[in-house]
């Protein structure tokens, strides 16, 4: 048990979904439907009408849902790199500020990568630096939605990718449920990946979905995750293709998940809303949704006061007050991992001093956020967060 008074987080899974998932996972063992059976199907519709996409694609991973839709944009290319109009590899363009599984997944399928900086207001790509960026051989344009916000520029992002005749893909891992002008994530681009790891804001403990609109693309990642077989079961492989299924048992748990989602975002909004009122007046920032937006609240972000060290911060919080602060979103920007020390070929420029993604990663707190959290212990969080600033404050 975790002996924080305010721990990182706890998944909302409750006992009457663990009695009903018990009772499902006891026939399909005793029947054997492990894999590609009816919950992978229902799943893949239940996402699909959630996002409001006209098709989902399960898969093992996030990681596997983005790397499945970089390969579908070379019809399913295989080891050798796709190759842009320049005739060099081609290149996928993506926010400095974001996991390394972004940049993995597309050097995986054989891209080189642009890292952008991003916007000092949602920690996202900055259209102005892609415009600087962008390069004819540029096959894909990637958004991550941070935290679970969509940026206000979104469409600034997509216009540009479109007249570079490049793909506008969103990274949702974070943004189940995110809405910005009665538009949702998932449906914004061509295609999305989304992530159901435990930290997520739905999770099946492993897996990932992607959602597109496109029929063509969606005959490329169906053929694509089942080792390119056209047929699943034939055992004839006309493309090159992969394992990327996602199994019954993890599609079990994303059911039960998609029962409570709605649930799920409104609380996880409500106790936003909390935070937003609790914080007005101290100096931590908060990051707060635009006009029309309606965030999934993956993380509910923040900026320390500049000079202030968030390791101390967040030390002090854990011993002295038993609070235990989320991960950042990010800690260290893409462009300062050491793999590209290693592996400067994956990168399509050397990397660059990215001021808006250092300041991001050097300032930024997550606040505990999860359903079943208490405003008592939001209260209880940002009265000792206050206190630990005060007193760094009087010692400085």
């Amino acid at each position: 048990m975790d002996p924080m008074k305010v721990p990182v987080l706890k998944i909302p899974f409750d006992r009457d979904d663990a009695r009903e998932i018990a009772l499902e996972l006891s026939d399909m063992l005793l029947e054997g439907r492990l894999a590609m059976g009816r919950n992978v199907a229902a799943f893949e519709g239940e996402f699909k009408k959630f996002v409001g996409s006209a098709h989902a694609c399960g898969c093992s991973s996030g990681t596997a849902a983005l790397e499945m839709i970089f390969r579908a944009l070379g019809d399913g290319a295989g080891p050798e790199a796709p190759r842009g109009s320049m005739g060099s590899p081609g290149s996928v363009a993506l926010p400095a500020n974001t996991y390394m599984a972004t940049a993995l997944a597309a050097i995986a399928a054989g891209y080189k990568v642009i890292l952008v900086d991003n916007d000092p207001v949602y920690f996202q790509m900055c259209p102005d630096d892609l415009a600087r960026k962008i390069r004819p051989d540029t096959r894909a344009v990637v958004l991550v939605h941070i935290g679970g916000f969509i940026t206000p520029r979104w469409g600034e992002i997509r216009d540009l990718a479109g007249l570079n005749g490049a793909a506008f893909i969103e990274d949702a891992a974070h943004a189940h449920g995110a809405e910005i002008d009665g538009k949702t994530a998932g449906t914004l681009g061509l295609a999305s990946a989304f992530s159901f790891y435990p930290t997520k804001v739905l999770t099946t403990a492993e897996g990932g979905m992607v959602t597109t609109s496109d029929d063509k693309l969606m005959e490329r990642l169906l053929y694509l995750r089942q080792h390119g077989q056209e047929r699943p079961g034939s055992n004839v492989h006309g493309h090159f293709g992969l394992n990327y299924r996602p199994s019954e048992i993890h599609a079990l748990l994303g059911l039960r998940m998609m029962a409570k989602a709605r649930r799920i975002l409104d609380e996880r909004r409500g106790l936003a809303l909390v935070y937003d009122k609790l914080l007005s007046g101290l100096e931590v920032v908060p990051v707060l949704p635009a006009g029309g937006h309606k965030p999934a609240y993956y993380k509910y972000m923040a900026l320390l006061p500049e000079g202030v060290d968030r390791e101390t911060v967040k030390t002090r919080l854990r011993e002295e007050f038993e609070v235990a602060l989320a991960g950042e979103v990010y800690a260290v920007p893409g462009h300062r991992q050491p793999l590209w020390a290693r592996h400067p070929e994956y990168l399509a420029a050397p990397p660059e001093p990215l001021p808006n993604a250092e300041d991001c990663a050097a300032r930024q707190i997550c606040l505990p956020i999860w359903p079943g959290l208490t405003m008592s212990q939001q209260e209880y969080v940002v009265s000792s967060l206050d206190k630990v600033l005060k007193s760094l404050k009087k010692y400085s």
